[in-house]
């Protein structure tokens, strides 16, 4: 007599993919029934789902070439932080061509740094973007001139040679007009060859990188004179980062994420720094940058100061003060035609909001 058959519920998932996509869970002599096996697997597949589905993409503009000047950030990704925290992050491709006020304002990056008078003149366009953090509270720029040209005090800049970015003129035009100065000013280019010939007598310099520069090309420090802006009262707020209100609005919580990640990312690149230097070499190399370790490394540890204050960061919150100077500056100047939006509206401070 034929015993009586059996249902058998076939299990709704293949074996074979599940064994493929996980670790066998016959280790160490234990094994789960099959349809048990299977259950967890896709327990484990809509895990994975879900998480992924939950992580938010952010497209981040720094706003010069791959150098140290953005370690925080390079140090994070390859950390896996980011996305640890739930934001895919792409860190797009940077430099001249690529302009951080433009990239942010047309919607091609979701993040971007910027220096606190591109953010103004971005507001002034009628662009709504929002500083959610203040990386570097002072300001960096310098007027360097070689020693033998004499100039000791802004007065000495009269009549002279003076070059400068075009893009960042704003604090030396308010030098000048400070001093009533009126030197022959003239665009420099991306590096300091126009210093080095004798074809300007001043220029423009940061402290972590045109001014390592010219050390590094065989200049020694008492071969130099700085100016520095900070120090004349026209410093102001640079490294910031900057989104627009809309995407504040939309991802509150990446962005608070990406904040607190590239705060994380600093600290840690100031500690370590042969770990920071890697994830900068590795982007200066895949871009081609002419330079090397050596003058990254300097980079690196003239940023610190900007970022640090007893070892601790300075940031992330941009001080009001700050924020009035340069819309001060800016309308004395005639870069600002409109009422900048107030201090609160400019400034979130996403650390500390919560919804």
């Amino acid at each position: 007599m034929l015993s009586p058959s059996k249902t058998v519920t076939a299990c709704p998932f293949s074996m074979d993919a599940a064994y493929a996509r996980f670790p066998n869970p016959a280790a160490n002599g234990f094994r789960l029934p099959r349809c048990r096996a299977v259950a967890l697997v896709a327990a484990l597949l809509l895990f994975t789902s879900t998480a992924m589905a939950g992580t938010q993409t952010l497209r981040f503009q720094p706003h010069w070439v791959p150098q140290a000047q953005f370690a925080g950030f390079y140090l994070a990704k390859d950390m896996g932080w980011y996305q640890n925290a739930g934001v895919e992050l792409e860190i797009l491709p940077h430099g001249a061509e690529h302009p951080a006020p433009a990239t942010l304002a047309n919607g091609e990056a979701d993040v971007a740094l910027l220096y606190l008078t591109q953010a103004l003149e971005l507001r002034e366009q009628g662009v709504d973007v929002v500083n959610v953090a203040q990386l570097i509270q002072d300001s960096s720029l310098v007027l360097v001139s070689l020693a033998e040209s004499g100039i000791m005090v802004p007065e000495d800049l009269d009549g002279r040679r003076v070059s400068r970015w075009a893009s960042f003129s704003l604090q030396p035009e308010a030098l000048f007009r400070t001093y009533g100065v009126a030197p022959d000013t003239v665009d420099q280019g991306a590096t300091m060859a126009a210093l080095r010939t004798g074809a300007v007598t001043a220029a423009m310099a940061t402290r972590y990188n045109e001014l390592v520069d010219l050390y590094l090309s065989g200049l020694d420090p008492d071969e130099i004179d700085i100016m520095p802006l900070e120090d004349h009262g026209v410093g102001l707020a640079e490294d910031g980062i900057y989104v627009l209100e809309s995407t504040l609005r939309e991802h509150p919580d990446a962005i608070r994420s990406f904040v607190e990640v590239s705060l994380r990312g600093w600290e840690h690149a100031f500690a370590h720094p042969d770990a920071a230097l890697d994830a900068v070499m590795d982007r200066i190399i895949r871009a081609g940058e002419p330079t090397n370790r050596a003058h990254q490394r300097l980079m690196l540890e003239a940023l610190r100061p900007l970022y640090l204050k007893d070892e601790t960061l300075r940031g992330p919150r941009l001080n009001r003060q700050d924020y009035q100077l340069a819309v001060s500056l800016m309308r004395n100047l005639g870069h600002l035609e409109w009422e900048p939006v107030p201090y609160e509206q400019f400034h979130r401070d996403v650390m500390h909001e919560r919804p």
